[in-house]
């Protein structure tokens, strides 16, 4: 099983931050590997929604990444159960509300995700040290985009003036 965690620092609110989350079709405008993202279920929010990402792996090698929503904290996380025909595993966003400097609020968020490699110790080994650090380096390139998107896109709301 090999694990890969990333973590970002975003100056808008968690509730501005989650609703660029759960906007899937949007996705890929930020997430470095996914092409699309489709709602396949009938629902769109809370555990059972279940999402297709055609995923692009490596050199332009595209695989299918089925997932299940299996935990929903509105506002605050997102579990994910893989589900498709080769990537297994399960993973997170998860988001924090933060203090900036200047009193408004942020978002810490984080990204995990916790796959099952194929072929027993061979894949464990071959994933630890070339996938995670892969796909760290995605995860890393996609927050960074996500913190731009959302700085930019979402307007600053001024602290309120509470001395008078």
């Amino acid at each position: 099983m090999a694990r890969v965690e990333e973590r970002v620092h975003i100056h808008r609110p968690t509730d501005q931050v989650w609703q660029l989350l759960v906007r899937w079709e949007d996705q890929p405008a930020w997430m470095q590997d996914a092409q699309s993202v489709t709602v396949t279920s009938d629902q769109r929010e809370g555990v059972g929604t279940v999402i297709h990402v055609p995923t692009n792996i490596a050199l332009g090698l595209v695989i299918p990444d089925e997932m299940r929503v299996t935990e929903w904290v509105e506002g605050r996380k997102i579990a994910v159960l893989h589900t498709g025909p080769i990537i297994k595993g399960h993973g997170a966003f998860e988001l924090t509300p933060t203090r900036l400097p200047d009193g408004r609020e942020g978002s810490l968020f984080t990204w995990w995700e916790q796959i099952d490699a194929p072929l027993g110790r061979v894949g464990d080994l071959v994933a630890r040290n070339v996938a995670v650090p892969y796909v760290s380096h995605i995860f890393r390139r996609s927050l960074r985009a996500l913190k731009q998107v959302a700085e930019d896109e979402i307007p600053v709301q001024p602290v309120p003036d509470r001395t008078g």
